[in-house]
């Protein structure tokens, strides 16, 4: 006598997945992880792009080319930014930077930068005590639409 019910001796059979639907369903859930955590990590690239064609700038003494990416207000001259930027200047003189991370404020139109500048070349080491103490940090807030820099609010 034979039974279409499932029991010990007879189980009901298990439904297999094709081993390619596995396979698809795997790749497309990596396939997102990878990206989601490629956005994560590079979702500032065009802004820190802009922050590194301005220090790059800085570091070559092209300060009127620095000075054009800078969102210059109305009572912050060329004369204030090298005050601040050019080589006797509160930064200065910047032979090496180094872009120590991003932040976005909530709803905001544009993103903050941090960068530690020195007078140094190669930008020293956290170890090296001496030269370190004279790295400073700087925040520079970026602009999305304009892709331009300032100080950061």
């Amino acid at each position: 006598m034979s039974s279409t019910l499932p029991s010990l001796l007879n189980p009901r059979p298990e439904r297999h997945l094709n081993k390619y639907v596995k396979y698809g369903i795997g790749g497309l859930i990596a396939l997102l992880i990878l990206s989601a955590t490629f956005w994560y990590f590079f979702r500032f690239h065009p802004e820190t792009t802009i922050v590194d064609a301005f220090m790059q700038d800085v570091i070559g003494g092209k300060y009127q080319d620095a000075y054009r990416l800078w969102k210059a207000g109305a009572s912050y001259q060329y004369t204030d930014f090298l005050q601040d930027w050019g080589p006797s200047g509160y930064y200065g003189p910047v032979r090496s930077y180094s872009i120590v991370g991003t932040h976005e404020p909530k709803d905001a139109s544009g993103v903050i930068v941090v960068v530690d500048v020195s007078p140094f070349q190669p930008f020293p080491p956290s170890d090296d005590f001496e030269k370190s103490v004279k790295t400073k940090e700087v925040r520079l807030w970026v602009q999305f639409d304009g892709r331009t820099i300032s100080y950061a609010p």
